[in-house]
């Protein structure tokens, strides 16, 4: 008898030890997916960019085309520890939530000169101490650091998903008129 009871201790005790490690699998798993799809929806914004692009610290705003052919305007922010993804366009403006946990978003933006730049376009003021007249000031990719919380009370990641863009030119200074 006393064997047949240890047998069933045991019996238990490996199933209760599969059945824990399957839900923590399960739950990284469910991470793991929440941020390909997240960095999937952000490369393919970036890979179709048709128009303006501009950002800083934790924002960016971009246009492209839709599938219809019509311009939408895309914003990314965080949002009380969200990821989100707003799509505007005649039809009004979709807001999408792209990842949960996020303790920081950092948006950078890389010059064809080689240095990257923390907003695009420059401030007139920063853009006169750069030498923006430079043709080598366009910007030819966009990097997004992501910095997430962590599971099971660890310490968070932070990362990065640096994305090739169409050559954006700097904007064309504008004229002031002097007296």
């Amino acid at each position: 008898m006393a064997l047949f009871a240890l047998i069933g201790i045991a019996g238990f005790t490996l199933l209760d030890g599969v059945l824990r490690t399957q839900g923590a699998t399960e739950t990284r798993l469910s991470r793991m997916a929440e941020i390909q799809r997240a960095m999937l929806v952000v490369s393919t914004d970036l890979d179709q960019i048709t128009g303006d692009l501009a950002g800083s610290a934790d924002t960016l705003s971009l246009q492209k085309t839709n599938l219809s052919g019509e311009v939408v305007n895309v914003r990314y922010g965080l949002d009380d520890g969200t990821l989100v993804r707003t799509v505007g366009g005649k039809t009004g403006e979709r807001r999408q939530v792209l990842i949960e946990d996020v303790s920081a978003v950092r948006w950078t933006f890389h010059r064809r000169r080689g240095d990257w730049l923390e907003g695009w376009p420059l401030q007139p003021e920063i853009a006169l101490t750069t030498e923006m007249a430079s043709p080598n000031d366009g910007i030819t990719a966009v990097a997004l650091d992501l910095t997430l919380n962590g599971l099971d009370a660890k310490p968070g990641a932070t990362l990065r998903r640096v994305a090739s863009i169409p050559l954006m030119e700097p904007p064309e200074p504008v004229a002031t008129a002097r007296r």
